[in-house]
Order: structure tokens, then sequence, then C-alpha cells
């Protein structure tokens, strides 16, 4: 294995996971609950599926993670959050493991109601979780909700929908793709790129989120917001603008660049971002979303 780039790194990541699954440097179990999010992700989504560390990890984030049904980031209640939930419930529906993300689909369909812009295109019939919700991790459900949550929550419904769980997914798919056609995917109420991250001075429009990037935290890219509208059936001509833009970062040899990546670690990373060199990641990412590039 020591010869093969992708094999080293994934050893090395190996090396540093606890005996309990876990990645990170923080005493408690809870406290490595995000870290060891991130890293299973990283190697799940690289297509290492059957790497004997992401079901260690999967096995501690079942028994860690998940409270009262919902996706916790510190293992108490009042920590659930909805992109956790959705990221957790989707890694656990890809692994096969459909029983321990039953209760985070659950949790989904019964509280998280999908609303943007001042329009409400889903109101759930369970209460609100909580009222830290509304304003604590960035008000994941004021008034307008967070697409940072809504991205990883619906996308967990539609992976558990192909994978044949019986949830109730109807109304937040439908809601999903009526806001995405309102929104023309990436666009706010003026017609520029949604700001999704936050604003910086080398970024003041907050809109960095956009490119491909790998491995991802919870901040989603626009790979990852295109194929979630592909999945609900937007139609081409509402995603015309985010299609054209994709298609700008083709390279000459038809594949793709990694333009970004997210400031996380423990995490599998074999490569560079650089805008001239050809990404298998992020090429594979773009492929599936099964759309024609000219």
């Amino acid at each position: 294995m020591g010869g093969d780039p992708a094999g080293t790194h994934l050893e090395r990541l190996t090396s540093q996971q606890r005996d309990d699954g876990s990645w990170g440097h923080q005493l408690t179990a809870p406290g490595r609950i995000v870290p060891t999010i991130f890293a299973a992700r990283s190697v799940q989504e690289a297509g290492l599926d059957d790497a004997p560390c992401l079901a260690r990890a999967l096995d501690f984030l079942a028994r860690v993670a998940i409270v009262d049904g919902g996706g916790s980031i510190h293992g108490t209640r009042d920590s659930v959050v909805p992109c956790y939930t959705g990221m957790l419930a989707r890694l656990l529906v890809r692994a096969g493991r459909g029983d321990a993300a039953l209760p985070l689909l659950r949790w989904v369909v019964r509280h998280q109601p999908v609303a943007y812009g001042g329009v409400t295109y889903h109101q759930p019939t369970g209460p609100l979780w909580g009222e830290y919700l509304r304003t604590r991790y960035g008000g994941c459900m004021a008034a307008t909700t967070c697409l940072l949550g809504l991205v990883p929550a619906v996308s967990a419904l539609v992976t558990a929908r192909r994978a044949g769980i019986a949830v109730d997914s109807e109304a937040h798919v439908d809601a999903m793709h009526d806001l995405l056609v309102d929104r023309r995917v990436m666009l706010n109420r003026s017609g520029a790129v949604m700001a999704l991250a936050g604003r910086t001075r080398a970024d003041p429009e907050g809109t960095r989120w956009v490119v491909p990037a790998f491995p991802l935290d919870y901040t989603i890219d626009l790979l990852e917001l295109v194929q979630l509208a592909v999945d609900v059936d937007v139609p081409a001509e509402a995603m015309a603008e985010a299609v054209e833009l994709i298609g700008s970062w083709r390279l000459p040899d038809g594949g793709w660049p990694m333009l970004g990546t997210r400031r996380v670690a423990p995490v599998y990373r074999t490569e560079p971002v650089d805008r001239r060199r050809r990404s298998a990641t992020i090429t594979r990412r773009v492929e599936a979303l099964g759309l024609t590039w000219t």
C-alpha cells in the first residue's frame, strides 16, 4: 500500500483514528462528533466505501451523535442541527445502514421546514425542535431556513427513497423542487449568486462557496446543490445559470479541476487545489450529475 499515494493517505488517516472509531483531539466522545463526520464523509465521497475506518466511524456516530432522533454536534439535544442531521443520515444510508439512519430521516420529516425569501414551501406537522434553532448556529430555522441545512437534509431523504427506505419524503422533495425553481438553483431575489459563506475582505459577497471543493464540511458547493436540483427534477431551464457556471470551469481535456477546499482535519485528501489540473474527484462528481456539456 505504501507505493500507492491514495493508499498512503488512507493509511495515514486510519492511523489517526481512535479505538472507538472517532477522530479528533477532544477528550470526550461527543467532542469528537464533528471531526468524525467530516473524516468519514471524505472517505465515503472519495469512493472508499469498503475502508474499515469508515465502518468504525459510522459505528461511533450511530452510538454517540444521534440524540432523540436528531444529529447532534455535541451529544446533547440542544446541539441537534439540520445540516449535521442530514449529513449523518446520508452517510448512513449510503453505507447501507438504513435502520440506523431512520430516526434521523424521521426527524427531518417531522421538524424541518422549507422556507426561503419570505415564502414557506412546506411546514411540517411536528413542533419547532427548539427555540435555539431560530437564532443559534446561524438561525437554522429562522424565518428563512438555512440552505446549508436544507440541502443535506433533503438530499438524505432523496438518497433514502432511492435506497427503498420507507420515509414520507414527498412533501419535502416537492417543496425543495419549488424553492430551487424559484431561485434558479443559486440566485437571490436580486438575481445575484446567494451568499452562503461568511463575507470576508477577500470575498465581500460571500459567494466563494460555489467553487467545486473536496473535502466538504457543512458548507455546500455548487455541485452538491445542483446534484440535489437534478435529484428533485428541477427543469434544465431553471438550472441554466448554475450549469453554465459549472461548464465554465471545464478543462480542455474534458475534466474539471478542484477550485476550493475546506479547512477540516483530519480528512482523506489526495488532490490539491489547482485550476489547471484535472481532479478525479471533482470530475466524477460533475459526471454524476448526468448533464450534457458542450
